[in-house]
């Protein structure tokens, strides 16, 4: 039995590719190799990079399969724990809405094999080389405690995203899908995520993607690792087919967590966001202030020992239109503490980056990025422990952060001279 964790995010995401290979099982007893040569898994691959929609983290890649399983049919993933603060798979419908998602540490080992995202199981580093699992994407299942089992069926109050109709005589991009197909075929998307791997040069922590195979009775079927991932022309039409509106920008950036009919397109479930939007003005920066969460600090060596009040937290800056990219973040282990634990970030162009003074030292600068549209600034915690009651999870959709007491993100406007003289306490906070 494991333990299924609910959020409702911001950042929506339809991500994913393919790099790196991975070995099909060894010793499976009927097992081909898909005849297609088009055919592979983990096709799409998502980053600032190389596939900008949706409001990625920097700081993660996504990998991406499609599949139409036939309801004796499922999707068995082989593969190594990688080297990284956080990795998972969630499976999504047809046009995004999450189905069921499978966190690192819920995810049993392979006989003999230890998960290095539990403390207990090994030395509580995430240097797993070698450690081994195996889980599966049913289709004959809707969301499941079943161990290492995905559903892929959408559960009965489940709720697609809101996305408008293709232009008339426009022909819709196609996808590589997984599977036999048919009339009662389930179909969706399976996304694996990687967050911070140790080695910068390999997004997947030293562990490759999992191999994947279609299972249907006795018949396996090994299906290649896509050699050159890259963009779905489908994921970006999804994306820009989602009927998102954005407010005007508040005068003073007041952060609240979006509401549910907001954030239903290819989101995380570990996530949970608040956001503000910022309007640009010549020689203006927007200044945050707040209290920063606990995490392991995983790419210094540090273990993960399940009393950090996050796994993973970021700010991200983003551009508020079509296709969604992101522009900049800073990830948790990049960020400028105060000698109490506090950051300060600012939120510049280059035109308006203020000058080391005194009075700034310790800010984290982020890029504003276009000035032609606003900025919408995230603010993420992932994995929260359940003990920490000021996460973002503790602030109702809708409502602003108060209840998130000093980890709360507080904003104000500032001209850059006067930040560089008297540094956040002369912008009013």
């Amino acid at each position: 039995m494991r333990t299924r964790r609910c959020g409702i995010l911001l950042a929506l995401l339809l991500l994913a590719g393919c790099s790196g290979s991975s070995s099909g099982s060894e010793g499976a007893t009927n097992t081909t190799t898909a005849k297609s040569s088009t055919t592979c898994a983990w096709n799409v691959r998502a980053d600032r990079e190389t596939m900008n929609i949706a409001y990625p983290d920097t700081a993660a890649t996504y990998w991406t399969t499609s599949y139409a399983l036939a309801p004796d049919e499922h999707l068995e993933l082989a593969g190594q724990f990688p080297d990284a603060r956080y990795a998972s798979f969630v499976t999504y419908g047809p046009i995004g809405g999450p189905i069921d998602s499978l966190t690192d540490d819920e995810i049993e080992p392979d006989a003999g094999a230890t998960n290095p995202f539990r403390p207990s199981d090994g030395d509580g580093t995430t240097d797993a080389t070698g450690d081994s699992y195996t889980v599966q994407v049913r289709s004959d299942q809707q969301p499941t405690d079943e161990t290492n089992q995905i559903g892929a069926v959408p559960p009965d109050d489940f709720e697609a995203p809101a996305t408008t109709e293709p232009t008339e005589g426009e022909e819709p991009a196609t996808r590589m899908r997984l599977g036999s197909g048919g009339d009662d075929a389930v179909e969706g998307t399976v996304i694996y995520r990687v967050y911070l791997p140790r080695d910068d040069a390999d997004p997947t922590g030293g562990a490759g993607l999992p191999a994947v195979t279609i299972v249907k009775g006795d018949e396996r079927t090994a299906v290649p690792t896509c050699e050159e991932p890259g963009a779905s022309q489908a994921a970006i039409d999804i994306v820009n087919s989602y009927d998102r509106k954005f407010d005007e920008p508040p005068s003073t950036p007041i952060f609240i967590r979006p509401t549910p009919n907001q954030v239903n397109l290819y989101p995380n479930p570990d996530n949970v966001y608040v956001a503000t939007l910022l309007a640009h003005e010549p020689g203006r920066i927007a200044v945050i202030r707040g209290r920063a969460p606990t995490f392991p600090d995983t790419r210094a060596g540090d273990p993960i020992t399940g009393d950090e009040q996050v796994r993973f937290w970021s700010m991200c800056t983003n551009e508020a239109r079509q296709p969604y990219p992101v522009t900049a973040c800073a990830s948790d282990d990049e960020v400028a503490l105060d000698a109490d634990g506090w950051y300060t970030f600012v939120i510049a162009t280059a035109e308006d980056r203020p000058e080391e003074t005194t009075a700034t030292e310790g800010a984290t600068i982020i890029d504003w990025g276009s000035t032609d549209v606003a900025v919408v600034l995230l603010l993420r915690n992932m994995v929260a422990n359940p003990s920490f009651h000021e996460a973002t999870d503790a602030v109702e959709p809708g409502a602003l952060t108060g209840s998130m007491g000093d980890y709360s993100p507080t904003g104000a406007y500032c001209d850059v001279e006067t930040f560089e003289q008297g540094g956040y306490q002369a912008c009013g906070l």
